[in-house]
């Protein structure tokens, strides 16, 4: 049988396996569709899927993008629907008022939510699927995060960021055509959201080495190899070269895919998302915008990188760091933003995250490896003077 990060990633939907690391993993999606014109596949597969009549959920943005394509296509093959279109609503953002708008439009025939979008809307359609037990199906518009194959929904509760369990989405249905006319800035999020995994899988290793944390080689690999496609890709991006923004959609739904397959974020999430939600959350406080998630996290993993060059003296022998130099030469290829302050981020807010975003989680990283050693504080004020000094 072919390893997982052989196959193709249509094989994934359903597999299940008996793994190296002595556990049994599977994938609950039924179907993943990633290509040009897949998009006109969707009818059939929510026939297959034993949709009756679909509650479709869009923004103003997202039903542009292909809202109205879907809702076309849903008529020509007879598919009784509804939407739900957030309007006026720039950003969407996923709180209490989203959430209870979307279910007070929802009807007793729904039998199958469809969303069209990318990270908020899959999320409201994930935790509505998990709260009413509606199967929901998500048709992606951008290639910004890897959240279309996770089990989680980050949500905005009370003004407080907030992550509650879901389910996964019946179905992943990725147009390239559509994915490629995704604005820039979203772009270069997946992509950043990617290189992240660089010192997550690194974070990964380091606890694994010190503490014996469990370790899944297999779902590592997975990422590893998805991670590379990117890479070789990044230059592409820029030009939305639809070779590039097919690798950058695969790599996200892939780092889903592990995140499932060990059962946690591990394969996909340290340090970098540690600060890049420490950054969000005192946006949220303050009321003010803030950069989406996967252009933080890209910024955070040249930070992250770079501790682990200050560390290098307290590693476990043998341990290979990230490669600073690999994520900036994407991050640059690719037109994103390569430094905390050229992100926009606050010099003292950049200094705090270093301090404190380890409390985001209780999770063993290159920040808590700094702190039990007594060094985290100057690396953090060495960092930050380096990062800001222009």
């Amino acid at each position: 049988m072919a390893r997982i990060w052989e196959r193709p990633i249509g094989e994934l939907a359903g597999l299940e396996y008996s793994c190296s690391c002595g556990r049994d993993h599977r994938v609950d999606i039924q179907a993943i569709r990633v290509g040009r014109g897949c998009i006109q596949e969707l009818p059939d597969l929510l026939k297959s899927l034993g949709a009756r009549q679909v509650f479709l959920l869009a923004d103003s943005f997202t039903y542009e993008a292909a809202g109205k394509q879907v809702e076309l296509l849903l008529e020509t093959a007879g598919i009784p629907y509804h939407t739900r279109l957030f309007k006026n609503q720039t950003p969407l953002v996923p709180n209490e008022y989203a959430l209870g708008s979307a279910l007070a439009a929802m009807e007793n025939q729904d039998d199958m939510l469809l969303a069209v979008g990318s990270g908020t809307l899959n999320d409201l359609a994930k935790y509505l699927s998990a709260r009413t037990g509606v199967p929901y199906v998500i048709a992606a518009t951008a290639p910004s995060m890897d959240g279309y194959a996770s089990t989680v929904a980050p949500m905005i509760l009370d003004g407080i960021k907030t992550t509650l369990p879901a389910v996964y989405p019946t179905a992943i249905v990725a147009d390239i055509d559509i994915m490629k006319e995704a604005p820039m800035p979203m772009l270069t999020a997946g992509l950043g959201d990617i290189l992240g995994k660089i010192t997550a899988l690194c974070d990964w290793q380091l606890s694994r080495q010190l503490f014996g944390e469990y370790y899944c080689e297999e779902a590592a690999t997975l990422v590893e190899r998805a991670l590379e496609k990117c890479v070789e890709n990044a230059q592409g991006l820029a030009q939305r070269d639809p070779k590039a923004v097919q690798a950058v959609t695969e790599a996200l739904i892939l780092s889903g895919v592990a995140m499932g397959l060990v059962g946690n974020s591990r394969p996909a999430s340290g340090a970098e998302h540690h600060m890049a939600h420490y950054w969000e959350m005192d946006a949220l406080k303050r009321g003010e915008e803030h950069p989406l998630h996967g252009n933080a996290v890209g910024v955070a993993s040249v930070i992250s990188a770079s501790l682990y060059e200050l560390a290098a003296e307290k590693l476990p022998q043998g341990f290979t760091p990230p490669d600073k130099e690999k994520i900036l030469r994407c991050l640059k290829a690719a037109g994103a933003c390569v430094t905390p302050k050229e992100l926009g981020i606050r010099r003292d807010l950049c200094l705090e995250a270093i301090l404190h975003a380890m409390r985001m989680r209780d999770r063993f990283t290159i920040l808590r490896l700094l702190d039990r050693e007594g060094l985290l504080s100057a690396c953090a004020i060495e960092l930050t003077n380096q990062f800001y000094s222009e």
